[in-house]
């Protein structure tokens, strides 16, 4: 039987930061596994301005997590984070033991993570988000995040994740991830699929899953935000995809 511990880099989505993985890493790390999560720019503990963020900022400061890491790790992406980590396994396969998407959009056909939603008529995000005047960053009210993204979240949770959320640049929103075979399509893939999602709806996740040739998939009855509704059945999906084999080539 092969061993079951493993490195695990989980990136969050558009919003958070590497708080909203707290519960998740608990109940993985009770499993064995080596975990961290890490604030991309401008989220959690980062303070880098808004204006300064694009996909290349955030793919380079997961880069100098992997590179600063020992061996291959399992590069987790929650939602936006799924383009992010697409980006860094296009640049560094080679550090990438697999990539798990988490209700994540993901980039295909050189679509925009803004097209991938636009295309996706289930879905209730783009409609009830609050964009600047400039269109540079977006907000959103109480209601949406309670009933829209973080479905199933209690109030109490709403009351402790709203001071944490950071206004969002949608800079990373409107660029494209280009991905090759050579590079990209080597590294093995799983996706955790969730089907009361009102963000990126389980028809537009399955789509993009068939798009990207992503056959492994665990699938839960929760929305958008496992990280907070359900973090231990997420980890031990997690768990689950994490052991499964499938090691890219070096």
């Amino acid at each position: 039987m092969k061993h079951s511990n493993k490195h695990l880099l989980l990136i969050h989505g558009a919003w958070e930061g590497a708080w909203s993985w707290k519960e998740t890493i608990s109940h993985l790390e009770s499993n064995g596994h080596t975990v961290k999560a890490i604030d991309l720019p401008g989220h959690g503990d980062d303070k880098t301005p808004t204006s300064e963020i694009n996909m290349a900022l955030y793919a380079n400061r997961v880069k100098e997590e992997l590179i600063k890491t020992k061996g291959q790790v399992i590069l987790v992406g929650h939602s936006f984070g799924g383009f992010v980590i697409s980006q860094v396994a296009e640049e560094m396969p080679e550090k990438i033991e697999k990539l798990v998407y988490v209700a994540s959009a993901m980039p295909y056909e050189g679509k925009t993570a803004v097209e991938v939603f636009e295309e996706d008529e289930e879905s209730e995000f783009l409609e009830n988000l609050i964009f600047s005047d400039d269109k540079s960053t977006a907000t959103m009210t109480r209601e949406t995040i309670k009933d829209i993204v973080f479905t199933g979240a209690t109030d109490a949770q709403i009351d402790e994740v709203l001071p944490m959320l950071v206004v969002q640049a949608t800079a990373p929103f409107f660029e494209k991830v280009i991905t090759t075979e050579e590079r990209f399509g080597r590294v093995p893939k799983a996706f955790i699929e969730t089907t009361l999602d009102r963000v990126i709806s389980l028809k537009a996740q399955r789509h993009g899953q068939k798009m990207l040739g992503i056959e492994e998939s665990v699938t839960l009855e929760y929305g958008h935000v496992p990280l907070e509704t359900a973090p231990k059945k997420l980890a031990n999906a997690l768990h689950k995809v994490g052991i499964s084999g499938n090691t890219v080539l070096a």
